[in-house]
């Protein structure tokens, strides 16, 4: 083994990790078992999850299930990756599992490891904070994947979309007034119609935007349903019922 490496374990053994990163076993295998894309994960999904981490550690405290030094190292690392710290240490491809269960250890790994260095530990096998165990405490790929894309999308749609669709909104409405007064020929079947204003087209431009929006204020709703709770297939199996 390399003097840049260090040991890390699983169910399958050990597999040397690169020892300036913070992700461990789990990550290391899908880097190299699936190396044939360099498309990564949005981050935008990434930070979903680790306040997703951030939440649940909150909720595994408030439960007397994970101590609150951890929990509280979990949260600050967890808030790191928000921050685009560690951008580095997610370097996995989009192409794995539809759970997305490469992608939420890495998340379990990276977040363990850090934790523990804010706790004065090491990363690897001495860890002071385990990545399945603690980090992934009362959750499964299978609820906290979705559930990171739901708040991943919610986050998207009101602080980005809404707002730009909004703002796209204003300018075309005040070309709407500006230009009404200029007459043009309507088309239809690529040919030329009968008049219309420059204004009154793009009125309709207006209304399409006024009912896009509409559709995704309905749907937001339905996207803050979250699977998370329902662990591997639905049933909550194993999860504590206070979480």
């Amino acid at each position: 083994m390399s003097t840049d490496e260090r040991i890390e374990h699983d169910a399958w053994g050990d597999i040397p990790v690169p020892g300036d990163h913070l992700w461990g076993a789990q990550t290391q295998r899908s880097i190299e078992h699936f190396a044939i894309s360099t498309e990564r994960m949005p981050p935008e999904l990434l930070h979903a999850l680790a306040l997703v981490k951030s939440a649940a550690a909150r909720v595994n405290q408030r439960t007397g299930l994970l101590a609150a030094a951890k929990a509280d190292a979990i949260a600050q690392a967890a808030g790191e990756v928000i921050e685009e710290r560690w951008e580095d240490e997610f370097p996995l491809a989009v192409w794995q599992t539809g759970s997305g269960t490469q992608s939420n250890m890495n998340m379990n790994e990276v977040l363990a490891n850090r934790a523990s260095q804010i706790l004065g530990g090491p990363l690897g096998l001495k860890r002071l904070v385990h990545p399945n165990d603690e980090v992934n405490l009362g959750q499964s790929s299978n609820d906290v994947f979705p559930t990171a894309m739901h708040v991943a999308a919610v986050q998207g749609i009101a602080q980005h979309v809404i707002p730009s669709l909004q703002g796209l909104r204003a300018t075309l409405d005040a070309k709407a007034r500006a230009f009404d007064g200029i007459i043009k020929i309507g088309r239809t079947h690529l040919q030329d119609a009968t008049p219309i204003t420059l204004g009154q087209e793009i009125s309709g431009w207006v209304a399409q935007l006024d009912h896009a929006e509409r559709a995704l204020h309905q749907v937001l709703p339905e996207l803050r349903e979250l699977a998370l709770g329902g662990t591997a297939v639905g049933t909550g199996l194993n999860t504590p019922a206070a979480f």
